[in-house]
């Protein structure tokens, strides 16, 4: 896909300066004839693979490996009310024979494949055919009529020329869902890659890029058929994660024999209801209204499952996306703050990262100050322990989630400083605007 030009950075934070003259490169990525390197300065903390991101761990650091498992095993239990981050189960060990997979029999049935050999991997089963292709199968819990969506959908982004996806395959019956037993499934093209890996900048990088291609590649496309739900009413949202944050609290204080995870939540309760409080103060703010109402009128749709697991590091050193499930016309912003929330928790909130964020979304669609404020905003709510209660108090509770927990107090001073920093060049950008 061509690139728009990119604009001028007087618009960018201007933080962290000394990652500004490798950062404002242009990316060899924008280049789709370009063919160099891997920039040792982006160096991932893995060794390049062939196997797809479906087989394999993500590729962290050795100190981030442990946080991703506790990330899985919290988001098997996560509420409908939160399916903007939903993380899928993980399978068992891989087996060999598609008679023993979780896939029946009668959905590959449906199409015209002669297959060599199946393999149960993360969220999907393998198919590989006697010609060498290969396909992921997979159960999904949205309905036929929003997997016909998000083909369509992805249809259009391909004819603005948006590629960075694997694009479902037709059943013999010419459609790219089956339902067979109350359930619903679908294929799609295997792509080769591996895990993305956000404690990588490099990784961060080409992610935001390919979000923000998708985002633009989207806008003007519409369904007759079908549309879901869009996601603008950020204020609402937050508004309910805030309720819900302060009933948990109360009921961890209340608890006669409390453990050591709700006193710990009730510790930090003047923090938590602090950053809540000062997360609806932005989204309430006339120019984030205003500017949501305007991007709705031309809106793209956004990917809402940004986890490693759907974001594929390929051996071309780009990001390709699986796992549109969730995807609806939303402001992008969601897409930003999950991406970089993710990169945060296991980089103890180190400002590269947001950099080589905002800097790939701003080239293919200059970020202005509004949209700033809204990923501002939607950093600043607690959403870590939010999650991390509403799972404990609603699901079940483990060891991991006092871990996280505690993780994340010990990050408090770096993450208030962050997104201090972030306000202030945020106010600096008006200054800026107005000489």
């Amino acid at each position: 896909m061509s690139t728009l030009p990119k604009p001028k950075r007087t618009n960018m934070p201007d933080w962290l300066q000394f990652v500004v003259a490798e950062l404002t490169k242009p990316p060899y990525f924008m280049n789709q004839e370009a063919e160099s390197p891997v920039s040792q300065a982006y160096a991932p903390n893995t060794t390049a693979s062939g196997n797809s991101a479906h087989t394999s761990k993500s590729a962290t650091a050795s100190a981030a490996k442990p946080r991703a498992q506790r990330e899985r095993e919290r988001d098997r239990h996560t509420s409908a009310t939160d399916n903007l981050d939903t993380v899928r189960r993980q399978p068992a060990n891989a087996t060999r024979s598609h008679r023993n997979s979780d896939i029946p029999e009668r959905v590959l049935d449906q199409y015209e494949w002669k297959i060599a050999h199946t393999e149960r991997v993360p969220g999907a089963l393998k198919v590989t055919l006697q010609d060498g292709r290969h396909f992921a199968v997979k159960e999904t819990d949205i309905p036929a009529k929003r997997v016909w969506f998000i083909h369509r959908a992805l249809n259009w982004a391909k004819k603005q020329g948006f590629s960075r996806f694997a694009p479902f395959y037709f059943t013999k019956a010419k459609s790219p869902v089956f339902v067979y037993e109350g359930k619903t499934y679908y294929a799609t093209s295997w792509i080769d890659g591996q895990n993305a890996n956000f404690a990588s900048a490099e990784h961060v990088a080409q992610t935001a890029y390919t979000l923000a291609q998708f985002h633009e590649a989207t806008k003007g496309f519409s369904s007759e058929k079908f549309t879901p739900d869009d996601v603008y009413d950020l204020f609402g949202l937050m508004q309910q994660r805030n309720r819900d944050l302060r009933r948990m609290i109360i009921r961890a204080d209340a608890k006669r024999d409390p453990d050591e995870f709700d006193r710990l939540l009730v510790t930090l309760k003047p923090a938590l209801l602090d950053d809540s409080a000062e997360c609806l103060q932005i989204l309430q703010s006339r120019e984030c209204v205003e500017f949501l109402e305007s991007d709705r009128r031309n809106a793209g749709l956004c990917h809402l499952d940004v986890t490693p697991g759907n974001c594929l590091y390929t051996p071309d050193h780009h990001v390709a996306l699986i796992d549109f499930d969730l995807s609806t016309f939303a402001p992008r912003a969601l897409d930003i703050a999950h991406l970089l929330r993710r990169s945060f928790q296991t980089t103890d909130w180190d400002g590269h990262f947001a950099y080589a964020c905002f800097l790939h979304f701003d080239s293919v669609r200059s970020i202005p100050k509004a949209e700033y404020k809204l990923v501002e905003a939607l950093l600043r709510f607690p959403y870590l322990p939010w999650r991390l209660a509403h799972t404990r108090y609603n699901y079940y509770a483990s060891q991991e989630q006092l871990d996280d927990l505690q993780q994340y107090a010990l990050q408090a001073d770096r993450r208030k400083a962050f997104l201090s920093s972030l306000a202030e060049q945020i106010r600096d950008l008006s200054v800026e605007a107005k000489s």
